[in-house]
């Protein structure tokens, strides 16, 4: 199964903060953040199928999302992949005496008030996020999560989900886990992912690295390429591929290993070109041999050198052929301060507005608000956090 060695993009989703520009009395920059204090969970009819709340990674050619939830909740999750006309949760969190910026406990009732959730969170000394365990409404085990954080960033370093119970199971199946690198400015800079079965065996792995930590918020990823990438069935390896780096961290060489046996079948080494203020401005994959070019991806930026888009290309008869552009658009945590931003992306027409599935984010000090739309105009899934600002430091 070859891949087109397009661009990948990876995003991540915390609720943490950016540094609040005032000072206190002591002279000392306060941290702030945005702590949620209710989660709404909304699905609409729809006559289009979109793609899942909670994304977890899912290998594809071109951009392909890695998205992170700061509080999984597997209950909304379960009701929100039937099929309904309208599906309505609600969440809300509870914080310990010595907590102020990750819960404790959470409970999730449905419509009709029925629990149909609960969950509680274990933190370490610092107040960060050790280990999430979700109960049906039922009290029956649903999912467990472990964590770990940068405590200077306020960021998720990593994340793992158990399909069984972890207490006292070393042996409890995995359904996925994710690590994270970020930067000294909070910029994600490279992201591992291993996906598992309902049996617990592996079925691919990844690792991820950004070309653009110089245009993407604080917070978030951006474009990047795959360090390697594998796929497995029934333990087995069938398929990877890997990409090199130049000394500038942009991608050199790409291979293709099409069953897995170790010898990669396709070469290609990519050709470069970079804008004036030293961006990323396109690459073109030529085929290792024969000296054909087979596919270029160009990007283009905002005035604060933000990513705006990208458009991939196919060699047709000898030309590039525009295949796709791909719309960036990025929201800031409005408490300002270490970290805090989204990017969302979207297949999109010339004049940027979206040609299939799409998001939104409204983003106050007091709501957060992620609309899902399956098609131009038609909403299908709607997120709504309560918030609270709170000072960390």
């Amino acid at each position: 199964m070859k891949r087109v060695p397009r661009v990948l993009s990876v995003f991540a989703v915390f609720l943490s903060p950016l540094i609040f520009s005032c000072s206190d009395d002591n002279g000392v920059n306060p941290v702030y953040d945005l702590k949620p204090l209710s989660r709404v969970f909304e699905e609409f009819g729809s006559t289009t199928k979109s793609r899942a709340v909670h994304m977890i990674h899912k290998k594809r050619p071109g951009h392909a999302p890695v998205r992170k939830e700061q509080d999984p909740a597997p209950g909304a999750r379960g009701a929100l992949s039937e099929e309904s006309t309208n599906t309505k949760e609600t969440y809300t969190y509870k914080y310990g005496n010595n907590a102020h910026l990750y819960w404790t406990k959470a409970t999730g009732k449905d419509a009709l008030g029925n629990t149909v959730a609960t969950a509680t969170q274990t933190l370490d000394g610092a107040g960060f996020p050790m280990r999430s365990m979700w109960y049906d409404g039922a009290g029956n085990f649903d999912n467990a999560y472990d964590y770990t954080y940068d405590r200077t960033l306020y960021l998720r370093t990593s994340i793992t989900c158990y399909i069984d119970d972890p207490t006292d199971n070393p042996d409890a199946r995995r359904d996925y886990e994710y690590s994270s690198v970020w930067n000294k400015d909070g910029v994600l800079a490279t992201s591992t992912g291993i996906g598992y079965d309902s049996n617990g065996i592996k079925t691919y792995e990844y690792k991820w690295r950004s070309t653009t930590l110089k245009n993407s918020l604080r917070g978030a990823g951006g474009l990047g390429y795959d360090e390697y990438y594998k796929e497995y069935e029934e333990g087995l390896l069938t398929y990877q591929e890997k990409i090199t780096f130049d000394s500038d961290g942009y991608p050199q060489t790409y291979s293709v290993d099409n069953n897995g046996d170790g010898f990669y079948e396709e070469t290609y080494h990519a050709e470069i070109t970079k804008t004036v203020e030293g961006y990323l401005a396109s690459v073109i994959w030529i085929e290792d041999g024969t000296g054909d070019k087979k596919w270029k991806a160009t990007f283009a930026y905002d005035d604060e050198g933000l990513l705006k888009t990208t458009k991939d290309y196919d060699m047709v008869d000898g030309e590039f052929v525009l295949d796709s552009i791909t719309t960036d658009v990025w929201y800031r945590n409005p408490v300002n301060g270490p970290t805090g931003g989204i990017d969302v992306y979207f297949e999109s027409d010339e004049a940027g507005k979206p040609v299939g599935e799409y998001e939104t984010v409204d983003w106050t000090v007091t709501q957060k608000t992620r609309h899902y739309y399956s098609a131009p105009g038609e909403e299908v899934r709607r997120i709504t956090d309560s918030l609270e600002k709170v000072r960390l430091q």
